[in-house]
């Protein structure tokens, strides 16, 4: 005898995904999870981003996630778990993992705080540059975590370089990045050869946005408290971290930028800007149009180097 589903069958497997389903679909599911582990998830609510669904309280959160996110989420599983713990901020404690249908769920300790996208523009000079201090300390301390037994996070990082160097200009080129622009692109590309430079590799969060980064307030300031999100997790080298907290969290802030690179142990010289300019165009999430100066010519991508990876003396 069939048993009946508790979530829809998702028979897409490239569809948008389960944002947009209506909140009441959920319900069921909340109920099994509660009853399976013990737990209350009376009046959790949706909270409002994120690639899937995550319903909480104040106490817990609730991932749950359609076919096609399955192994981001037993990626976020292994990081949580490793790096619970370790940072000098706070990161969710797993609790409970497990499936609805095909579906999988991911129960972890809820994290309070404000996202940094909700308060950059109101920051103090003070409060930016704390931040973005406290970002590269917690990310010095991620990529200080023991991560040579983690198979389901490692990655073919030289393999991956090559994919992504041969994938970067259509990617930016879809996101609206000028055929102009993109002309520099292959020289950007070997002039910032190695880009693997060292064998390091490290554990990474790998997507630390300005929706992971959770601000609290602390002495009168806002501060960060907490990370968040780790469904995008994966060992690797070191300098693709850097690209996505510098554009989203840290922007074109210089003295945010050195206490970035200081607390993260990078050292922004010539050749190491050149070959994260070249990491910031062939990022997997990173479409460049959103930061191209006016007028978009030929310098467009010099001239968001120099903003973005300035050399520091």
């Amino acid at each position: 005898m069939l048993t009946a589903r508790i979530l829809p069958h998702v028979p897409d497997p490239d569809a948008p995904g389960a944002m947009g389903l209506d909140d009441g679909v959920f319900t069921a599911a909340l109920r099994a999870v509660a009853a399976r582990h013990g737990l209350d998830l009376a009046g959790a609510a949706r909270m409002p981003y994120g690639s899937s669904p995550v319903f909480a309280t104040d106490a817990l959160a609730v991932k749950i996630v359609p076919p096609k996110w399955v192994p981001e989420l037993a990626r976020e599983t292994v990081a949580l778990e490793r790096a619970h713990g370790r940072l000098p901020v706070r990161t969710p404690g797993v609790i409970a993992t497990g499936a609805l249908d095909d579906w999988r769920y991911l129960v972890s300790e809820r994290l309070h705080g404000t996202p940094a996208r909700d308060l950059l523009p109101t920051l103090t000079e003070r409060e930016r540059v704390d931040l973005a201090g406290a970002l590269g300390a917690a990310l010095a301390a991620l990529h200080r975590v023991p991560c040579d037994d983690l198979p389901t996070l490692t990655v073919d990082w030289e393999a991956f370089a090559q994919e992504r160097v041969a994938a970067c200009a259509a990617f930016q080129r879809k996101y609206g990045v000028e055929d102009e622009a993109l002309a520099a692109l292959p020289e950007l590309l070997t002039d910032a050869a190695p880009l693997v430079p060292d064998a390091r590799r490290v554990l990474m969060h790998a997507d630390l946005h300005h929706e992971h980064a959770l601000l609290e307030q602390r002495g009168g300031a806002w501060a960060l408290t907490g990370i968040i999100d780790f469904g995008d997790a994966a060992v690797g080298h070191p300098d693709y971290e850097l690209v996505t907290p510098v554009f989203l969290v840290v922007k074109d802030h210089r003295e945010a930028l050195r206490a970035f690179f200081d607390a993260a142990g990078f050292r922004c010289d010539e050749r190491a800007s050149r070959r994260l300019m070249a990491w910031s165009a062939m990022h997997r999430f990173n479409a460049l149009s959103r930061y191209l100066p006016a007028p978009r010519g030929a310098d467009a991508l010099e001239r968001i180097r120099a903003r973005y990876w300035p050399v520091l003396a």
